[in-house]
């Protein structure tokens, strides 16, 4: 698997070159990783190359503090443009986008015919984003 070049590089310094037969070292290089949980076509990593990082984890936000953070970005954004004759529309819209992406979550979970049915909360702030756009004229 293609993460086993990255753990050799991790363990051993850098990688064997298969053409010119001979050992290439990498100097001066930093590793940061993300990742999500296996699934979907998202394979799990292997123990011999997390060992080489600090594993943190972001549990996914509630269905409310999901809704507060996107209704004050939204709100924030309409109060600043002048835009606060449309400030009753927040809260349905934020809640609905918020409930549809939950909803999307439970229903469409990817399958390896299906490993596209990936969603996160950047889909969520991209509808919040295109919501920016929108002018009140409009």
């Amino acid at each position: 698997p293609p993460i086993e070049l990255l753990r050799q590089f991790l363990d051993q310094g850098g990688f064997y070159d298969r053409h010119k037969l001979f050992w290439k070292d990498i100097t001066d290089v930093v590793e940061c990783c993300a990742c999500g949980p296996p699934g979907g076509g998202r394979n799990a990593l292997t123990p011999r190359y997390v060992r080489h990082h600090s594993v943190m984890v972001m549990p996914q936000p509630s269905a409310d503090a999901m809704k507060r953070i996107f209704s004050s970005i939204v709100g924030g954004h309409l109060k600043l443009n002048g835009q606060a004759e449309i400030m009753s529309l927040t809260k349905p819209i934020v809640e609905s986008t918020v409930d549809l992406y939950l909803t999307v979550l439970r229903e469409l979970k990817p399958i390896p015919a299906k490993a596209h049915y990936t969603f996160n909360l950047r889909d969520v702030s991209k509808v919040v984003q295109g919501l920016l756009m929108v002018k009140a004229t409009q």
